[in-house]
């Protein structure tokens, strides 16, 4: 599927993480979960937590629960985060792929960027998991920036860590807020249809391009530069 308005070349590649390296669903709503459950005595459904999915825990708690305090969004944040990490390996996994895709990536001589809401801790733990930390030369992490997706800074922070032209780079994502931001960069915007949103979803947002699997999405990459 594609759409106009595409550059002829890509030079550097921008990766978001949970949901586009990172199977992290399952672990995501477990831990939100968790948290609405322990820290307010509520229930949620999973269709009110994707409303919100792509954006940092603060923002996605503020949200959801506008009436509540900073520090009551402090406490949610803190037991979402201790439960995740408690349960982290064992729900976690690769998106069918993306391991193979950014090895070739890698070794084509691309110049690899992380773009993530996540801290860097649990960023490079889980990246680390599967082999595949080394292989990313920039990494911008939830306190790289003050203002976060759908905000273009962290995209533009990474280009500016790269000195690299935005027309010519990509940001690969699969939440509606990954392609907002990527556009509002001035990047292309890829988007990755797996288990999260729908490829309606991300046209919607601005996608220029949208891929169902990385075997998809890395050759269009590659066929850029041909």
């Amino acid at each position: 599927m594609s759409y106009d308005g595409l550059s002829s070349m890509i030079s550097h590649v921008l990766c978001d993480l949970d949901g586009t390296i990172l199977d992290t669903m399952e672990l995501i709503l477990l831990s939100f979960h968790y948290a609405f459950e322990v820290g307010l005595g509520q229930t949620v459904s999973d269709d009110e937590l994707l409303l919100y999915f792509g954006q940092t825990l603060d923002d996605q708690f503020r949200q959801m629960r506008p009436d509540l305090s900073s520090s009551e969004i402090e406490r949610l944040v803190e037991i979402y985060r201790t439960h995740n990490h408690l349960e982290h390996d064992r729900h976690i996994d690769l998106i069918p792929g993306a391991d193979h895709a950014l090895k070739i990536l890698h070794h084509a001589g691309y110049p690899l960027g992380l773009v993530t809401s996540k801290r860097l801790d649990m960023a490079q733990h889980g990246l680390e998991m599967f082999d595949l930390w080394s292989y990313f030369s920039v990494v911008v992490h939830h306190d790289s920036t003050i203002q976060h997706k759908p905000r273009p800074d962290p995209i533009l922070e990474a280009l500016r860590m790269f000195s690299a032209d935005p027309h010519t780079a990509v940001y690969v994502g699969d939440s509606p807020y990954d392609m907002q931001a990527a556009k509002s960069a001035g990047c292309q915007a890829l988007g990755l249809a797996y288990n999260t949103f729908t490829v309606d979803d991300l046209v919607k947002a601005g996608a220029d391009r949208v891929c169902t699997t990385w075997e998809a999405a890395l050759h269009w990459i590659m066929e850029q530069n041909d």
